[in-house]
């Protein structure tokens, strides 16, 4: 007997392939997050690790460095005592010392202060001590400053008069705070007092300066400068007390001799002129600012400085002369050479 048939109850079928993939797509997910977690970590971690070695390497060096410089200005200045100690036995023995040694200029060592030694420790970096002043003392000082600016003037005919050379020091000192590429301080300033040193580099002058006035310069330029009253006639290199002849480096030469290389040492030297010019308007003396053009290698060979010494300008200093007379000249405005943006 046939048993009655029953239809059967399927159950629907489950889709076991998008729940695996679902699955692996979550698995995914949380390696990625993971492996990010462990790479952030570590690059981090490598980063610490290697700005404290890179620290410690500089340190190390900067220390090196600074041994090295300190041990190179202890030999230079037993060798500057050196010859001191011999310049003294020459003048005992009654030679006359005309011209000054090539490696350290003229003996100026007769007012260095102790606070100037330059064998002291270099820190990598020190506190700064600002000049405190309220706005109104500061605006004050600024003009006072510009008022004795104002009074500057370029001039050529000089007193007699002595001037003390503690003083010109402190204005050379003045000047050797100047700002400078990589501060290496890229000048030399040679003081001229000798009357034969002075006539010597006048004669060099004068004889080129002559040639610019007739045949290299042009018409033009003598027609610019007439109303000054200047011409290729420099007496006041001679009649000054000292002449100040400022060099400027375009490289160092090492104990080997090789080059190094300065930065920016046309500005470097230009920015402390102008500090120069400043100071001497300052103490109360008066220069001009003389460019010795096609006369600088003479003079360096007159000097007898280095080959790498190149003359920049030279700097009559002294005291005016009795009732001197300067051109009659105006500045711009200060409406014509400022803008604010």
């Amino acid at each position: 007997m046939c048993q009655p048939q029953h239809p059967s109850v399927s159950t629907p079928p489950t889709n076991s392939s998008s729940t695996s993939f679902v699955n692996s797509i979550q698995t995914w997910h949380l390696n990625s997050a993971a492996f990010t977690v462990v790479a952030t970590f570590i690059f981090v971690q490598f980063r610490a690790l290697l700005r404290s070695f890179l620290t410690r390497n500089a340190q190390r060096m900067v220390r090196a460095s600074i041994s090295s410089l300190r041990g190179k200005l202890s030999e230079g200045a037993d060798r500057g005592s050196d010859r001191r100690k011999s310049s003294n036995k020459k003048e005992e023995n009654g030679e006359e010392k005309e011209y000054v040694d090539k490696g350290v200029g003229s003996d100026l060592d007769m007012a260095i202060e102790e606070h100037d030694n330059i064998l002291q420790q270099f820190p990598v970096e020190l506190p700064y001590h600002p000049i405190k002043l309220t706005e109104h003392e500061m605006l004050k000082r600024s003009q006072l400053f510009y008022e004795q600016m104002k009074s500057r003037r370029s001039v050529r005919c000089f007193s007699s008069k002595p001037v003390s050379i503690k003083l010109v020091q402190n204005l050379i000192k003045t000047a050797g705070t100047s700002p400078s590429g990589a501060n290496m301080q890229p000048w030399t300033f040679c003081i001229v007092q000798s009357p034969k040193i002075k006539r010597a580099i006048r004669e060099v002058v004068e004889e080129q300066e002559q040639l610019n006035y007739t045949r290299r310069m042009g018409a033009q330029w003598v027609l610019d400068v007439s109303h000054l009253n200047v011409n290729w006639n420099k007496p006041y290199l001679t009649e000054a007390p000292y002449l100040i002849v400022v060099m400027k480096l375009p490289y160092y030469l090492d104990e080997q001799g090789e080059r190094k290389p300065t930065h920016y040492s046309e500005q470097s030297t230009s920015i402390a002129v102008g500090i120069l010019v400043a100071a001497i308007q300052n103490a109360g003396l008066v220069t001009v600012v003389s460019t010795p053009l096609n006369a600088g290698s003479a003079i360096r060979e007159i000097l007898q400085r280095p080959i790498n010494e190149k003359v920049s300008v030279l700097l009559p200093l002294g005291y005016p002369a009795e009732g001197v007379l300067v051109p009659d000249i105006r500045k711009r405005n200060i409406e014509d050479i400022m803008r604010i943006y």
